[in-house]
């Protein structure tokens, strides 16, 4: 393959991406692609290096116009005037990330996700049971939009029914990652978050007088390093940022893992024969299909990257799922192993000071859902009365659009 005719912008790229990401890592680890004006960065080794040296790649934009997501000045100026312009602060370089960080950290120590446990497999065993009286169904609707929309309610601390208004509210807030959206359609992503804005900010004061264990009281409360209060711009943002990377993840995981398992029902034979291999499925699943498929930052003064110079101001686009899929880490990279020695050398949640907040809860969710689907469905398969499975179009998340699978439900005894 030319890796001058790869284009990530391009549809049919997005799609299978695959091929693409194997020419690069042979032929041009760092390779710079004009249509997204950066360069693409797909060896593990580089991207680590970039990840773990802040100080000359950055991942704060806000002094760069020409990299914010919601691009248009009319959108950008509405954000301003009746809400908040978007700026998620987990996204900031240190120190000031760690103030950021540390202020809804709690919620994502080892013993609030534990505690978490009981609840996850609750809802994971109401879904299940709602398989169990069908044959078919629309998987990313009844399952894997569902499980992490209900997890990250209860982690904010609002009700469950508000799951549905959440869910479409970070749907429309992550649009401007597929790049290209027209000047209408970021004033109605702009007007969407602003009515997520003013949601948050009810509940957070609301917290003030009512507090609970969860995300929102935390962040009503929360104070930088040096004690003073945070802003309510900076509280409204970390709490976006939580919302969209507490379910695109999990939602997304839970869809290519179950397409997995309906395309190979050898994997789902030998995870119903030994559950415990659960947790390596789900490694695979993220190395494999990587949910965040590329995210960008800056160079801060002119840098080396295997060997290409890469000069101060210039944008650099960290490809996630190809470092996924290097073979210098992953012996046979393509192939879906249960045995795989290093199953979570993996980048799919990121690496160093910007390892993904969410990835125990991610885990834990995708855990407890493949568990009980693959003991209770069997005769996985997709079904065929339908199109096949695409996904959504972007740069820079994978996600199925649906996901129609047929099966049979296992009795108990089985």
């Amino acid at each position: 393959m030319d890796i001058d005719t790869i284009d990530f912008l391009d549809p049919a790229t997005q799609e299978n991406p695959f091929a693409s990401y194997d020419a690069l890592l042979t032929q041009a680890p760092v390779h710079f692609m004009p249509s997204i004006q950066a360069y693409v960065v797909s060896s593990h080794a580089a991207i680590r290096h970039v990840v773990t040296h802040p100080a000359i790649w950055s991942i704060d934009f806000r002094a760069r116009p020409d990299a914010q997501l919601i691009k248009t000045p009319r959108a950008r100026a509405l954000l301003e005037a009746e809400g908040f312009p978007r700026d998620t602060k987990l996204t900031t370089d240190p120190p000031a990330h760690s103030a950021y960080r540390a202020a809804v950290a709690k919620a994502f120590m080892p013993a609030r996700v534990a505690a978490q446990k009981a609840f996850i497999a609750g809802v994971v065993d109401e879904l299940v049971q709602g398989l169990r009286g069908r044959t078919q169904c629309e998987f990313m609707r009844d399952v894997a939009w569902t499980l992490p929309m209900r997890v990250v309610t209860r982690l904010l601390g609002v009700p469950a029914e508000d799951a549905d208004r959440i869910k479409h509210w970070s749907d429309v807030w992550v649009e401007p990652l597929a790049y290209g959206l027209s000047e209408e359609r970021e004033l109605y992503v702009a007007q969407e978050e602003i009515a997520l804005q003013k949601y948050l900010v009810a509940h957070m004061q609301s917290k003030l007088d009512n507090p609970g264990e969860d995300i929102l009281t935390e962040l009503a409360n929360a104070r930088m390093a040096d004690g003073s209060p945070m802003s309510l711009a900076d509280k409204v943002g970390l709490a976006e940022h939580l919302i969209v990377g507490g379910h695109e993840t999990a939602t997304s995981a839970l869809g290519s893992g179950m397409m997995i398992l309906a395309q190979r029902p050898d994997i789902a034979a030998a995870l119903r024969t030994d559950p415990s291999r659960v947790e390596r499925f789900v490694e695979e699943v993220l190395r494999l299909e990587s949910p965040s498929a590329g995210f960008f930052r800056v160079a801060v003064q002119d840098a080396e990257l295997e060997g290409v110079h890469i000069p101060a101001g210039a944008m650099v686009h960290l490809r996630f799922a190809a470092a996924n899929r290097d073979a210098s880490v992953f012996e046979r990279p393509a192939e879906l192993d249960l045995d795989r020695p290093n199953p979570r050398a993996h980048l799919a949640f990121s690496y160093g000071v910007h390892t993904c907040l969410g990835a125990p809860y991610a885990r834990l969710e995708l855990q407890e859902a493949f568990r009980a689907l693959v003991l209770a469905l069997e005769d996985i398969a997709l079904d065929p009365s339908e199109p096949p499975p695409s996904h959504i179009p972007g740069l820079s998340l994978r996600t199925l659009k649906a996901l129609h699978i047929r099966y049979r439900a296992r009795s108990v005894r089985e």
